[in-house]
């Protein structure tokens, strides 16, 4: 009992007194610390597979495309050669795609060793269900001004000429 009490006490401590970043209105960024090599501060979005720190700020100019995954979310696993394709036809195109998990990073990094997508996998700063988001998949498309565009729930054909027409729409 003292052992729960005392690692009880000792969590509250550390995260306790953290308060949530509220970076812009389509960000919330959680309480949470990287796992591993944190950054000068906690307000990144996101870490990717090769450590790279990724801040929503920093990506203004680009479009956008995040898709909210799971390593156990099968629809998500389905959708990720079409995902691939898209990234593959839309390179030029000014956008940058992100597959983000809450996850460990560890199993998002065994799952991208195993399945040898060429994408850029990350791990949240957080929780994805603290982003209002109620289902995986689930892709947020962002404009070159960094706003909120499209949210789509649910795995899509990323590939078929009406989705890539509609990637393409996003200013």
């Amino acid at each position: 009992m003292k052992i729960t009490y005392l690692s009880s006490l000792l969590i509250l401590l550390v995260f306790g007194c953290s308060s949530p970043k509220d970076n812009n209105e389509n960000t919330e960024v959680a309480n949470e610390i990287a796992e591993t090599n944190p950054p000068p501060n906690d307000d990144f979005f996101m870490q990717a597979t090769d450590g790279t720190y990724y801040y929503l700020e920093e990506l203004v100019g680009k479009k956008i495309f995040i898709n909210y995954w799971a390593t156990w979310c099968k629809p998500c696993i389905a959708e990720m050669p079409d995902i691939q394709a898209a990234a593959e036809i839309l390179s030029k195109e000014n956008y940058v795609f992100f597959l983000v998990s809450d996850q460990d990073m560890d199993k998002i990094k065994g799952f991208e060793n195993k399945k040898g997508f060429n994408l850029t996998f990350a791990k949240l700063n957080g929780k994805i269900q603290d982003l209002g988001i109620q289902s995986l998949p689930t892709t947020m498309i962002y404009n070159t001004s960094g706003k909120q565009k499209r949210k789509i729930a649910g795995a899509v054909k990323w590939d078929s000429e009406d989705m890539l027409n509609s990637l393409r729409e996003v200013e």
